[in-house]
């Protein structure tokens, strides 16, 4: 592992770290030492990520497969129940989030097994729980399967023109009210600007009333007024905008550039490795659509999903995740 090659990633890292730490501590105080321990946990996870090969772990891609399915069905078994889903664990002072810790697990297993069709059990389990948008970001690590592999490439893309011929069904009985009313009130949230389009025109407020510089930490009114629902997981970007203003959404914008450079970067040069190739080209489309969806939601140009800002939304199963798969792609 080259520290050279390493550098850009760590120095990013940090730089979304202290982010996310000083705006939880504006935003959300009671959740900073919770958050401090999931980066800790997540700093471990990373040194024993460098430990692990792709290429070396094909004697435990099935369990790898198992241990990610039994996680996934555990909320659902036990019956924990949070804001009428069932997709959170609670362990001690933690809550996990089985569909992002299982992330790294089910690349690892694609990785060495090449096997869509068996991913596309987890995914439903995740529908079930009911979570749409974690069910897109694990559905998209199966993205550089499709990519290489022609016949795959081909009956994706046949899917997708008969999902679309369908989507009126789809909409009909497939679809949550909830998940309706997401994309309704993406279209107008001026429909029920106190209700379902609340959130979102709250958000565009925070983007814009933050300016350049913004007004100043812990002086967000949408922020700190509670105008803004979930300010600290969801919203983040929202509130950070307007307390740090442009700058502070350059500063991020700019971590994350060379954030997914670099991993780029390494995917090329993991041509002899294809399961390392396949495990890192995954993970970095996974963070990609992350903070593409997230920001998009923040800014009202895509549906609210749900879909947490890497490494700055509060959330210690998706730092964990991320910082363990990191340590992988870094291992060699």
């Amino acid at each position: 592992m080259s520290k050279y090659k390493l550098l850009p990633v760590v120095l990013s890292v940090i730089v979304l770290f202290s982010i996310n730490i000083l705006m939880l501590s504006s935003l959300a105080p009671d959740f900073v030492s919770r958050q401090l321990i999931s980066w800790s946990i997540g700093l471990i996870l990373f040194f024993v990520g460098t430990q692990i090969n792709p290429k070396q772990t094909t004697t435990s891609r099935w369990l790898f497969f198992i241990v990610s399915c039994i996680l996934l069905l555990s909320p659902i078994l036990l019956n924990n129940i949070t804001r009428g889903s069932r997709r959170w664990l609670d362990i001690g002072p933690l809550s996990l989030q089985p569909s992002e810790i299982v992330k790294p697990l089910l690349m690892l297993f694609l990785s060495t097994t090449q096997q869509p069709l068996f991913h596309l059990l987890p995914v439903g389990i995740i529908l079930a729980q009911p979570d749409l948008g974690s069910s897109i970001t694990v559905f998209l690590l199966l993205t550089p399967l499709i990519i290489f592999n022609k016949k795959l490439l081909k009956l994706f893309m046949l899917l997708f023109v008969v999902g679309l011929l369908f989507s009126p069904i789809i909409w009909n009985n497939l679809l949550h009210d909830y998940q309706k009313n997401r994309v309704i009130n993406f279209l107008d949230p001026n429909r029920d600007p106190l209700g379902a389009g609340y959130n979102v025109l709250q958000s565009k407020i925070a983007v814009g009333s933050g300016g350049l510089w913004g007004k100043g930490y812990r002086q967000g009114s949408q922020g700190q007024l509670l105008f803004l629902p979930e300010k600290h997981t969801d919203f983040m970007f929202a509130a950070t905008a307007e307390e740090l203003g442009l700058l502070g959404v350059i500063i991020i914008l700019t971590a994350y550039f060379f954030l997914i450079k670099s991993l780029i970067s390494k995917t090329f040069n993991t041509i002899n490795n294809p399961p390392l190739l396949i495990f890192t080209l995954g993970i970095t489309i996974q963070i990609w659509a992350q903070i593409f969806i997230n920001i998009g939601m923040n800014l009202g140009l895509l549906p609210v999903t749900g879909i947490p800002l890497p490494f700055l939304s509060l959330g210690g199963s998706s730092i964990m995740a991320l910082l363990f798969s990191l340590g992988i792609i870094y291992s060699s």
